[in-house]
């Protein structure tokens, strides 16, 4: 009988050990901060209109598994992109917020894996979809392009709590517009055909702070 016991507390350690072992390579956290949105428009005609740079903000959740200097990162973004079309002349009703979902993948190298202070740097695509504009009345309805596809890459400094599992990553993210939010014509408020888009791509600069475990 205590033979058994013994078995099976050793047995029961092990496993314990090894989920350790395996679990504690996950990390997950909350993270969010500031974000500045920029339209690059170009017209099959060669023209380039100016649209202004767009502030607006990220939350979101995110998960990490470790394999040596490797961190594989994914997790689950809302971003409110702002007025994206404020300050192109060419539309009579311009103003209207862009909210996406994200989805990032991320795949990222440590330089330093001791320390306080240990810097890294992160890339791979991002997957995001627009929220709501399907409910909201504006002249690039039709042609505007749902779900889409970025790849971004930045760079970010995670920073240890001496003998403290909590830590926070500084971390600044540019994330270069694949696949383009809009595809068709561009057509004013009284029905008349402006132009054709050659390309109109939502590119952005995100600064975040990740704090987790």
């Amino acid at each position: 009988m205590r033979l058994h016991f013994v078995r099976g507390f050793l047995v029961a350690l092990f496993l314990l050990f090894s989920a350790t072992a395996v679990f504690g390579q996950f990390h997950v956290g909350v993270t969010a901060g500031p974000q500045l949105t920029k339209i690059d428009m170009k017209f099959k005609s060669g023209e380039v209109p100016e649209v202004d740079l767009v502030l607006g903000f990220h939350m979101g959740a995110a998960i990490g598994y470790d394999i040596g200097v490797f961190t594989i990162r994914s997790g689950l973004n809302y971003e409110n992109a702002g007025g994206l079309f404020d300050g192109a002349s060419f539309f009579q009703r311009s103003h209207f917020d862009v909210n996406f979902v994200t989805i990032p993948v991320d795949l990222r190298f440590r330089f330093n894996r001791r320390g306080v202070l240990r810097p890294y740097i992160f890339a791979g695509p991002e997957f995001r979809y627009a929220l709501s504009l399907e409910d909201t009345e504006f002249v690039l309805k039709d042609d505007l392009s749902l779900a889409n596809a970025s790849f971004a890459a930045g760079v970010g400094l995670s920073i240890r709590i001496p003998y403290v599992p909590f830590r926070f990553s500084p971390e600044i993210r540019y994330a270069s517009d694949l696949t383009g939010i809009y595809s068709g014509e561009l057509e004013t408020d009284d029905g008349g055909i402006l132009e054709t888009a050659e390309s109109v791509k939502a590119n952005a600069v995100k600064i975040g702070i990740l704090m987790g475990f």
